[in-house]
């Protein structure tokens, strides 16, 4: 398989395999771990992916992120460990939060032209500074609570080593990397330690647990929005699925190689080539093809981040949380061109009988079978009709697009009310998936603003298909 068809396959299935579903068949993925790190004297605790919130306000310097860890493992109670720049203020969020934005972000499937022909659709981090000294206080609490379910301590720490004492003396048995957490420490990054009891998630036949913990949401300030991804690789055997949802004024991207960029305008320019694409578009194609090839020559394992879903999200987006059920299955509208017009299903059957009276004069048998089918694919229900005006495209001199409308379980879609508040107008919302291996994980993610032009909206599937 060549690197293009790699590139474009791999992100092609992913979005087929995980974002459109029916009412029968669609299952909101379960809440991974996040940024932190579980660990438990002399046994096994692993967090295989990570999934994080992350609102970004680069005017006030303020960054929040909400976490739902999922673990699994066999110690009886444990600890996790998350770091943030500077103190955190802590919120419970819903339980289903995460569920919730899987929802609103299912990609709409793509718009289908309408064929009179025959009866196939055509898819016409903050740095704080030197090394702590070595007299300084090994830990200082800051805060204690509770928050949901968890008890909590704020605190900072002098030494990896003091930390872990600290740890022991108040009941937490941690066994870990101290390289790892003088990392932060040397930063002077704050540190906010839970307690898990495992006995409240479920327990599986080997005597293992499996569970999720009360999302929650840190608030902290920081000069620039940083994610703390070193601190996972303690827990991580191979490799982290990191699922990412970033709210920002501007539309944000991981930097370098980790960048989203290559392999959404790669699946993007290769499905334009079957439609138009200039000479320019086809140049950055090859740049694109070129560094890909490049990457996989020297590093079979490499994977590009796979962008999911993107839009500046407007009024109408934040509305449809008042009225989901109504409103999101064609949410994010359609897109109109000058003299474009949505059209009722009523009107559309009758401009479709005239184009069919004249297209099927020797057989109105066909006309009428066509126009039956029309009633059923077309249903108000399914989705938006447009009318586009074109002199060359019927005998009335329009063509019509099909807008079909997303589709998950009613009581699911309810709970998208559960996003009031949470997600804000006119501000990108980003959503981008990458496998991080443990050998990539030896600093902290930083995430930066895409430059202003090449922003990417991505809310519709696009045709292309694996190999």
């Amino acid at each position: 398989m060549s690197p293009r068809n790699w590139i474009v396959g791999t992100v092609t299935a992913a979005l087929a395999a995980g974002a459109i579903g029916t009412a029968g068949l669609w299952r909101p993925p379960a809440a991974d771990a996040a940024c932190c790190y579980f660990a438990a004297q002399e046994k096994d605790i692993t967090q295989p992916g990570q999934k994080a919130f992350i609102s970004w306000d680069p005017a006030a310097k303020v960054e929040s992120f909400t976490v739902q860890p999922k673990f699994e493992g066999n110690a009886v109670d444990f600890g996790m460990v998350i770091p943030t720049p500077t103190q955190p203020k802590l919120d419970e969020m819903p339980r289903d939060f995460f569920k919730d934005l899987a929802i609103y972000t299912i990609l709409l499937p793509l718009a289908e032209g309408v064929e009179f022909q025959d009866s196939s659709m055509v898819g016409a981090a903050f740095s704080g500074g030197d090394e702590a000294p070595s007299d300084a206080p090994a830990i200082r609490v800051l805060e204690a609570g509770v928050v949901g379910s968890l008890d909590y301590k704020i605190l900072t720490a002098g030494n990896a080593s003091g930390l872990f004492d600290w740890l022991k003396k108040n009941g937490y048995a941690y066994a870990g990397d101290e390289e790892t957490l003088d990392h932060y420490v040397g930063r002077k990054w704050v540190f906010t330690v839970m307690k898990i009891d495992p006995k409240q998630m479920k327990k599986r036949e080997d005597g293992s647990y499996l569970g999720e913990v009360t999302p929650t949401r840190f608030t902290f300030a920081t000069d620039r929005c940083v994610y703390p991804l070193r601190i996972t690789r303690i827990s991580v055997p191979e490799a982290t699925d990191a699922l990412f949802y970033v709210q920002a004024p501007e539309q944000m991207d991981l930097e370098g190689d980790l960048s989203w960029m290559p392999s959404f305008r790669m699946l993007w320019l290769t499905y334009m080539q079957g439609c138009s694409i200039t000479e320019k578009e086809e140049q950055e194609l090859d740049a694109y093809t070129r560094w890909l090839d490049d990457k996989v020559e020297k590093d079979e394992g490499f994977e590009t981040t796979k962008l999911e879903w993107a839009k500046r999200l407007g009024p109408a987006d934040i509305a449809l949380l008042d009225d989901p059920v109504r409103l999101w299955p064609s949410g994010g509208g359609v897109p109109l061109a000058a003299g474009d017009q949505v059209i009722s299903h009523e009107r559309f059957l009758r401009d479709a009988r005239t184009i069919l009276d004249v297209l099927s004069q020797e057989d109105p048998a066909w006309a009428k079978s066509k126009l039956k089918e029309f009633e059923t694919d077309f249903a108000a229900a399914k989705g938006d009709l447009v009318r586009v005006e074109d002199p060359t495209a019927s005998p009335i001199g329009a063509r019509y697009v099909f807008y079909p409308r997303r589709d998950a379980p009613e009581e699911e879609v309810k709970g998208l009310i559960r996003l009031k508040g949470h997600l804000q107008a006119d501000r990108w919302l980003t959503k981008f998936r990458r496998v991080i291996r443990k050998g990539e994980m030896a600093d902290d993610l930083v995430l930066v603003p895409v430059p202003k032009g090449k922003e990417q909206e991505y809310i519709r599937l696009t045709p292309e298909s694996p190999p």
